[in-house]
């Protein structure tokens, strides 16, 4: 998906997404949904990636003690929103290549030392996994995440439209795509990083399945029910080969992620706020003026997300992820294939693309069982989900498609640009 829309999103020349939109529909309405979008997307993933590097930092530190998630969340959380607002896009992308190379390096050394206690045997490795995990029949056995029944299928399959379709579309990824050089540098970077993520992905799957053979379920659940501890346990193992150097190789890939991460997502933020809010729907601005604007707006959203982090510390983070990916699946990427795309689209249909999918989606997530119903929801305690299942895109991308197809054909006709036109941008770059 990012390969079919790269080219043709750097080519509108625009950076945010109230920007890319305003291309095909001009107007204070569409940049302000943009906005919307944007940041209900943003924060939920930057609410995330803080409480997930909190937790991170407090258990490399080894401290135990209560609240020192918390206090970690809160001086990593300063740290970014300093770095963010003083480094800038440039600064932002220096780190994102550095993340890349320590990110992919470190998986690889793992993944290697991993498979070399297993005397280069994948086969050996494997068959270990299944012991640990009470034998191959129930170790590889399909339907263990969310069963072997229809709505576990269904959830599935949910899941990979969730990552594969809302992944391509993410607010800061779009600003990636329109900081390259031209339409078909654009393309040419999206080839490359669909290359280097199928390998990571690929050893990521080859690291889990070390973690079973060489730390055991048991041992690996104890620690943590939902296991986001495995890398650092399947690293203590392997202490022996790689020693202390090896684990701190980890930690710095794991810390440089959330770094790079909360750094692009407080951005993308900032300059919606700036550039669709600030400088689009109110009085024009001097470029100086809105880049004052963006380094306030970087704080401020950073200072919300921390705060936030904080408060939603000890809940689980399953629900906050899963909505936010599936927004994008649901209202960004419909507004993106259309407005490119379908000639007859109009600015109706993008407002009922945007604000219907955002409804839809806050909908289905509030009333699913990552909410409430299960020992891992948000609310283990209560139980008032109807909605089946946990991952929402198998039913909210379809219905954002048809609020944008309905939103054409029933909604007043809109003077927007010529298509023609906008073709012909599309096609030639500006």
């Amino acid at each position: 998906m990012l390969l079919f829309l790269a080219e043709p999103l750097r080519n509108t020349g625009r950076f945010t997404l109230g920007d890319v939109l305003d291309f095909r529909h001009p107007g204070a309405a569409t940049r302000a949904a943009g906005a919307v979008i944007t940041l209900a997307v943003c924060l939920p993933l930057t609410v995330v990636q803080l409480t997930v590097a909190g937790d991170v930092t407090a258990y490399v530190l080894d401290v135990n003690r209560p609240g020192a998630g918390q206090v970690c969340t809160v001086l990593i959380g300063l740290l970014i929103i300093s770095f963010a607002a003083f480094g800038g896009m440039s600064g932002s992308s220096m780190i994102e290549i550095v993340k890349v190379v320590i990110v992919f390096g470190a998986v690889l050394t793992v993944s290697c030392l991993a498979l070399s206690r297993s005397h280069w045997d994948p086969g050996a490795m494997l068959a270990a996994a299944a012991r640990s995990g009470g034998g191959a029949d129930s170790f590889y056995a399909p339907g263990l995440l969310y069963g072997d029944t229809t709505t576990g299928r269904l959830d599935f399959v949910s899941l990979c439209l969730t990552v594969v379709l809302g992944s391509a579309v993410f607010p800061h990824i779009l600003m990636r795509v329109s900081a390259t050089r031209n339409g078909p540098a654009a393309r040419r970077a999206a080839s490359s990083a669909i290359v280097v993520m199928t390998m990571f992905h690929g050893f990521m799957v080859l690291t889990g399945l070390s973690a079973a053979a060489m730390v055991g379920a048991s041992a690996i659940t104890s620690d943590d029910p939902r296991g986001d501890r495995a890398l650092f346990a399947l690293v203590d193992t392997l202490a022996g080969v790689g020693g202390g150097l090896l684990f701190t190789v980890v930690a710095c890939a794991v810390f440089v992620t959330a770094l790079s991460t909360v750094a692009g997502l407080t951005l993308a933020a900032a300059a919606s706020l700036a550039h669709d809010l600030y400088a689009g729907v109110g009085r024009p601005v001097s470029e100086q003026r809105e880049v004052h604007v963006a380094r306030t707006a970087v704080m401020l959203f950073g200072v919300c997300g921390v705060c936030l982090a904080v408060a939603l510390h000890d809940w689980s983070m399953v629900s906050l992820a899963s909505f936010a990916a599936a927004l994008t699946a649901s209202a960004v990427l419909p507004a993106l294939v259309y407005s490119l795309f379908w000639r007859g689209f109009t600015r109706a249909g993008l407002l009922w693309t945007l604000y219907g999918s955002l409804v839809c989606c806050a909908v289905l997530e509030a009333f699913g069982p990552a909410v409430s119903g299960g020992p891992l929801a948000l609310f283990p305690g209560r139980d008032f989900h109807w909605f089946p299942l946990q991952n929402i895109a198998l039913a909210s991308i379809p219905v954002g498609f048809l609020l944008g197809w309905a939103g054409s054909w029933l909604g007043r006709r809109s003077s927007d640009r010529d298509y023609a036109e906008l073709r012909t941008a599309l096609l030639l770059g500006r």
